[in-house]
């Protein structure tokens, strides 16, 4: 498995509440409806305790390898995403694709706001 991560940086004319308020009620769902996707992590940063990179939000998204990954980009529901990101936020996020090492898992989460 392979994860996705980028930073998401919020439209000018966007609060830090709003931002986050589109993102998780309009943005996500859509977005969580690529193929192939097996998780999808918003993560808000609520401040910045060191470093120089800047952003409002992190997002991470799980698929089984990169030939998955490179197919649910090309999806009809990627390009609605994309479509969509400009409503409410900056297209300038960085991506990398990542191997995770697990030195101690997260403890288990039960529900979600999209299902």
């Amino acid at each position: 498995m392979i994860r996705i991560i980028g930073t998401a940086y919020k439209r000018d004319d966007f609060t830090p509440e709003a931002f986050m308020r589109y993102w998780l009620e309009v943005h996500g769902p859509l977005s969580a409806r690529r193929p192939g996707l097996r998780g999808y992590v918003v993560s808000e940063v609520i401040r910045k305790i060191q470093g120089e990179l800047e952003t409002e939000a992190f997002v991470e998204q799980w698929f089984d390898d990169e030939d998955a990954y490179a197919q649910a980009r090309q999806s009809a529901e990627a390009s609605a995403a994309w479509a969509d990101l400009e409503r409410y936020a900056k297209p300038a996020g960085t991506f990398w694709i990542l191997k995770e090492h697990v030195l101690i898992p997260p403890p288990l989460t039960t529900g979600s706001m999209l299902g």
